[in-house]
């Protein structure tokens, strides 16, 4: 059992703390034997005296054992996830409970506390939450995000060899740009209302001349002021384009923002860019 503070963003293999309170983040192997436990229990329930009973709950602030919200979801039940792999559970997390029942059934204890886990498929019955970051991630991965263009100077996509030319990144109408809200439909989420919201993590700007730069946060700009530019050393048609690495963030019936545990990469629109040589002549008047 390792044993971790709850914070907005807490993995189960580190230590972070909100105030004063602590509890304990379950990883794999760990809720195998916790299911393991809860097996052996309900295989002995009909002829032990006493045995544990097992049970769990999506961990938001209005769920506990028994109740009819057992498995509503809350943002706080993605955030203690939030920034975890694959490896770490993904969640949303649950909280995990125990408690001594006789034979027939009969309580002989209160619910305990065992902890909390980002491995919800892995916890013990009866709850499950009815929204999963899979299905986030998912969708996530189905939006359709905006491919960007590129802003060329000198405007007409022509330039000149060892001519400095400034790109700038263009957001066309089409598709879901950063910061713009996509709502999937909801018979794909458990009947809930997701909201997943792109960020843009970093740009990479391919110059079509075998070299590019990035990545990088900037959306570059036009002359004299722009950040991203290139001078060629020979002249051609060159395919320009810009690559965005998406990120997200999702949240569920108008709540809190969560960091969704996932990118993509979406190629850019190629534009022509026409590199030519300038010539000096004498001119006689």
């Amino acid at each position: 059992m390792v044993t971790c503070a709850l914070t907005a963003s807490a993995t189960w293999n580190g230590e972070k703390r909100k105030g004063a309170v602590r509890v304990n983040f379950h990883d794999r192997k760990e809720m195998k034997q916790i299911q393991a436990e809860a097996a052996v229990a309900k295989k002995q329930a009909a002829k032990a005296r006493v045995h544990w009973e097992y049970t769990s709950v999506v961990n938001c602030p209005s769920n506990a054992p028994g109740s009819a919200t057992g498995n509503d979801f809350c943002a706080q039940a993605a955030a203690a996830c939030e920034g975890n792999t694959p490896a770490q559970g993904l969640g949303p997390s649950v909280r995990i409970f125990r408690r001594l029942v006789a034979g027939d059934g009969t309580p002989r204890g209160a619910w305990q506390d065992r902890g909390i886990t980002c491995f919800p498929e892995q916890a013990p019955n009866p709850a499950r939450p009815a929204l999963t970051m899979q299905m986030v991630v998912a969708a996530f991965h189905d939006t359709d995000f905006t491919k960007a263009q590129l802003s060329v100077q000198p405007k007409g996509n022509v330039t000149l060899v060892t001519l400095p030319t400034y790109f700038e990144v263009a957001w066309p109408s089409s598709g879901f740009q950063p910061g713009e809200i996509d709502r999937p439909n909801p018979a794909r989420m458990a009947g809930f209302q997701v909201e997943i919201r792109p960020t843009m993590r970093s740009v990479t700007y391919v110059y079509g001349d075998g070299t590019t730069s990035g990545p990088t946060s900037s959306l570059g700009g036009p002359y004299p002021t722009g950040d991203v530019s290139r001078a060629y050393a020979k002249a051609g048609t060159f395919a320009v384009r810009a690559d965005v690495t998406y990120g997200g963030q999702f949240r569920v019936a108008g709540g809190a923002w969560v960091d969704i545990p996932a990118q993509v990469v979406v190629r850019g629109t190629d534009e022509p860019l026409e590199v030519r040589t300038a010539e000096a002549r004498l001119v006689s008047n």
